[in-house]
C-alpha cells in the first residue's frame, strides 16, 4: 500500500512538471546513449585494433644471395629465444621471388623472365606477442652481422614504426576523449534531475510542511522525490540502450557489407555477455541511469528539503 503510494506520488509530480521531466529524460537519455557509444567503440576499437596490430609484422632480411646456413640458424635461435615473439617464418630466396610475382599480377612473367638471377633476399617474418614491444624487438637486429643491413643504416629490418606509433596513440586518445565526454554528460544528468526535483520540492512545500506537522518521517516524505528521480533515470536509459543497440547492429551491417571484415566488427549484447562486466546494454545503462537519476535527487533533498 504505502509503496504503491509513493510511486502514485511520483507520477503525479513527473506529470505536473513534465517540461523539466521531458528535459531531465532527455538529458539522461543523451548521457547513457554516450555511455553506450562508448562502451561498444571500446570494445569495437579493442578487436580491431588487435586484428590490425596482429597483422604488423617484422621483416628481417638474412644477408647474402644466397644467404650463408649458419646465418639462417643464427637468426632462427635468436628469434626462438626471445619472449616477445609470437610466431615467425623464414622465407626464402625462392618463395620471396613466387610472393613478389603474386603481387605484381598477370604482368609478372616479362618482367622476371628479364632477370638474370633472383635479386630477392631470404628473409623471417617475424610477429610479436604485443604490438608496444614492435620497437624493442626490431632494434635487436640493428647490429647483427647476419641481418642485410647497409653500412651506417638499418634498412635489413623492415616494420611499420611510425604507424604502430600512430595507430596506438590515437585509440589512447579517443578512448580517453569519450570516457570524458560521458562524465560530463553523466554530471549535466544529475543536475538536470536534481533542479527537476528541486522544482517539485518547491511546488509541493507545503505539503511537505503538513506532513511534517502531522508526524511524517522524513524518509516518507523523501521516497517519492527518490522515486521521481529513479523513474527518469530508468525511462532515458532504457530509450538509449535500444537507440544504441539499433546503432550498432546498423554499423556492423554496414561494415560487413563494405569488406572491411579485416575491422573485426561485434555485436554488443542487448540483454547480457556471459561472465563479462559491463553486462548487456540494457541492464548496464538502465543501472546506471537509475542511479544517476536517484543520485540526482538524492542531491535536491539534501539541499533543498530541510527534515
Amino acid at each position: 500500500m504505502r509503496l504503491s503510494f509513493f510511486f502514485s506520488e511520483a507520477l503525479e509530480s513527473l506529470r505536473r512538471n513534465w517540461v523539466m521531466t521531458i528535459a531531465s529524460v532527455l538529458t539522461v537519455l543523451v548521457t547513457m546513449a554516450i555511455l553506450g557509444v562508448v562502451l561498444v567503440t571500446d570494445k569495437n576499437l579493442h578487436e580491431g585494433t588487435t586484428s590490425l596490430t596482429n597483422r604488423v609484422e617484422i621483416e628481417v632480411f638474412i644477408k647474402g644471395a644466397p644467404p650463408q646456413q649458419s646465418s639462417i640458424d643464427a637468426l632462427r635461435t635468436k628469434i626462438q629465444s626471445m619472449p616477445q615473439v609470437k610466431s615467425f617464418t623464414y622465407i626464402s630466396q625462392q618463395q620471396a621471388l613466387i610472393d613478389f610475382k603474386k603481387t605484381l599480377g598477370p604482368n609478372s612473367a616479362e618482367i622476371i623472365n628479364n632477370l638474370e638471377s633472383n635479386p630477392l633476399p631470404a628473409s623471417y617474418k617475424i610477429y610479436v606477442k604485443n604490438p608496444n614491444e614492435v620497437d624493442q624487438v626490431a632494434q635487436q637486429f640493428f647490429n647483427d652481422p647476419n641481418v642485410d643491413n647497409d653500412p651506417g643504416t638499418t634498412n635489413g629490418v623492415s616494420y611499420a614504426k611510425q604507424t604502430v606509433r600512430n595507430l596506438l596513440g590515437t585509440v589512447n586518445l579517443v578512448e580517453k576523449a569519450m570516457w570524458v565526454v560521458t562524465v560530463l554528460f553523466a554530471l549535466a544528468a544529475v543536475l538536470l534531475t536534481s533542479t527537476t526535483v528541486r522544482l517539485s520540492i518547491f511546488a509541493r512545500r507545503r505539503e511537505v510542511e503538513i506532513m511534517q506537522l502531522v508526524g511524517a518521517t522524513n524518509w516518507f516524505i523523501r521516497w517519492p522525490f527518490v522515486l521521481e528521480g529513479f523513474i527518469t533515470g530508468l525511462v532515458g536509459s532504457f530509450i538509449a540502450a535500444l537507440a544504441v543497440w539499433g546503432a550498432n547492429i546498423l554499423v556492423y551491417n554496414w561494415i560487413h557489407q563494405s569488406k572491411l571484415d579485416f575491422l573485426r566488427p561485434i555485436k554488443y549484447p542487448l540483454i547480457a555477455q556471459p561472465g563479462v562486466w559491463p553486462l548487456g546494454l540494457i541492464p548496464t545503462l538502465v543501472l546506471v541511469g537509475a542511479v544517476l537519476g536517484a543520485l540526482g535527487s538524492a542531491l535536491a533533498l539534501r539541499r533543498y528539503l530541510r527534515v
